[in-house]
């Protein structure tokens, strides 16, 4: 990460920040998609106990080989178990962002969030992932807004809402909304010492 940080300081003290948080910015994804991996091993559990499931994770899992994974899925969606439709959902909207359609992905994780039979921990998820992958043409505004409760409410997304809005505000040229934000996520107490060592970085990089 050290090297990854010396190029920070670097394109920041070239007022590149719009290329910094699009170079940067999907690191946190990967925090993100475990979410996608508890859902699983709950219902790999599940699957143990219940033949139901079981079919489910065997049509689940065998849509994943296909070729065109969100057809193969969507094909299945109403066969599949409550959870594991959750989580075909997810994977839906992730392989439509790795195929570069981010409005569609944007729109399937928005989807998400709205659905009331999502539970409130994975509609939070599924806010974060949206901004995370929105179509480049989105108005920042527009997503710093979908990012308001989470940056202010204690939970496991807070710390990752903190960090995109405050990638939101270097986009917009913000640079005292970003700082506010990162003295925000420095602040918080519950984080990985690395998070916070990262914000305080960037606190540095800024007030430079």
């Amino acid at each position: 990460m050290a090297d990854i940080f010396d190029e920070i300081n670097e394109d920041l003290k070239r007022d590149q920040m719009q290329e910094l948080w699009s170079r940067y910015g999907k690191y946190v994804i990967i925090a993100v998609s475990l979410v996608v991996i508890g859902v699983g091993a709950r219902q790999g559990y599940t699957a143990w106990q219940d033949r139901q499931a079981t079919e489910a994770a065997t049509i689940y899992h065998q849509a994943l080989k296909a070729d065109d994974i969100a057809s193969a899925l969507t094909a299945q969606f109403d066969t599949l178990s409550p959870g594991y439709a959750m989580l075909a959902q997810f994977r839906i909207a992730a392989t439509q962002a790795e195929n570069k359609d981010f409005a569609a992905a944007e729109a399937s994780y928005l989807a998400l969030s709205r659905d009331p039979d999502v539970k409130p921990l994975y509609q939070q998820a599924a806010i974060l992932l949206s901004v995370m992958n929105a179509p480049a043409s989105r108005k920042h505004d527009e997503l710093a807004a979908r990012l308001t409760d989470l940056e202010s409410q204690a939970g496991p997304w807070q710390s990752m809402a903190l960090e995109q809005a405050a990638g939101l505000a270097l986009r917009s040229g913000d640079r005292k909304a970003a700082m506010t934000k990162y003295e925000s996520l420095a602040g918080l107490s519950d984080i990985p010492t690395g998070v916070r060592q990262r914000a305080r970085q960037m606190l540095q990089i800024l007030k430079g």
